[in-house]
């Protein structure tokens, strides 16, 4: 009784697969669906903006987060193999 219902964050389907867990501890699901990775309650450090590449100023996507850094890739990877470590203010 009282037992939460978990979905896929992206098509909504109950069809789950326990996948593991996550380098927190936290369970991780497999999506029978639409074979997504999620893991539930995930909560995510929100970063200020995303800086552009300095060599050819195209938008950098996050490409590792830790503890005490976020590490942004080039959008125009793998032409373009720029990276940026951001350190986490606290």
């Amino acid at each position: 009784m009282g037992e939460e219902i978990i979905q896929c964050p992206r098509c909504s389907s109950d069809a789950l697969y326990r996948y593991g867990k996550s380098n927190n501890g936290k369970p991780r699901y497999l999506c029978l669906m639409c074979h997504r990775q999620f893991v539930k309650h995930r909560s995510l450090r929100e970063t200020a903006s995303r800086p552009r590449c300095p060599k050819c100023n195209k938008m950098m996507h996050v490409y590792m987060r830790q503890a005490t850094f976020t590490r942004f890739r080039c959008a125009a990877y793998p032409d373009c193999r720029t990276f940026i470590k951001i350190d986490e203010v606290n």
